[in-house]
């Protein structure tokens, strides 16, 4: 059963939309068109859901929740609940989530806190069940997250990067573009972009190169990214020697500006390479 449910706080019906009768949406929700949202789903107040979302049954989205065009949420996730952390005083934040992003079964995702004012995930990330998005982290575009990831609050992931499951990443760390981060891993520090990681421990293990030829880098760019690589990782320079010698011989490269520019700005400090 199902019944075209009340958009923008209870007053409007939209006619493209299908509620089920026992979803529950307060008052203060703006819901797009052709948007489906299943059995005993909760969706909050002053939540967004644009057009072509499905939210399955028993998912809950919490207050200040916008989730993007033709997003698919699946059952049981909940999504923009309050944030695990102890220094949360009731704020308000916001939750932030890309057109076509797709959210498996059992994900949470919490809201931001007074820190950054949001969590946000970007457009066309794809998160598998289980995995858990923790306060104030940014996602961008992209993103694909493997089972059972477990991620510490304010962490930072670029563009297309892909895990692996059975992942905890500790607070504050960044993930560079394009990386790809092994499973069964514990990332207490940042991961260079273009990265290829392994386990047992946690190192860099060379760098993305199929990931990046399925992305359409060309050969040109795949070499400098190599030859930074060998730069950065085996010419057993100190990091201002690496990073001066990195601008000198490629000041015409995106590609190794962008490891350059993370590099300086590594807080955590940055995985090395295995020996």
């Amino acid at each position: 059963m199902a019944n075209n449910c009340p958009c923008a706080g209870g007053g409007k019906r939209n006619p493209t939309n299908n509620i089920h009768l026992t979803a529950i949406i307060e008052p203060g929700t703006v819901i797009g068109s052709n948007v489906k949202i299943g059995p005993y789903a909760v969706i909050e107040s002053d939540v967004e859901i644009g057009d072509g979302s499905v939210i399955d049954s028993h998912v809950v989205v919490g207050e200040g929740t916008r989730i993007g065009k033709n997003c698919r949420i699946f059952k049981g996730a909940a999504i923009g609940l309050e944030p695990q952390d102890k220094k949360y005083a009731g704020e308000k934040a916001l939750t932030i989530i890309g057109d076509g992003t797709i959210l498996r079964e059992f994900v949470t995702v919490n809201r931001g806190t007074s820190a950054s004012g949001a969590t946000k995930i970007g457009a066309n990330c794809w998160i598998m069940a289980y995995c858990h998005i923790a306060h104030d982290c940014v996602l961008g575009e992209g993103v694909t997250i493997s089972n059972g990831l477990a991620m510490a609050g304010h962490v930072t992931v670029g563009n297309f990067v892909t895990i692996g499951g059975v992942v905890a990443i500790h607070q504050f760390v960044k993930i560079g573009d394009y990386a790809m981060v092994g499973a069964f891993g514990l990332l207490v520090n940042d991961v260079v972009p273009y990265a290829l990681t392994g386990s047992d421990p946690v190192r860099v293990a060379g760098f993305n190169k199929v990931g990046l030829e399925r992305r359409g880098f060309t050969a040109d760019q795949v070499l400098n990214i190599k030859r930074a690589y060998k730069i950065l990782f085996r010419e057993e320079l100190s990091l201002n020697d690496a990073i001066s010698k990195l601008e000198t011989e490629f000041p015409d490269s995106a590609e190794v500006k962008n490891i350059v520019d993370f590099v300086k700005n590594s807080e955590r400090g940055f995985l090395r390479m295995k020996s």
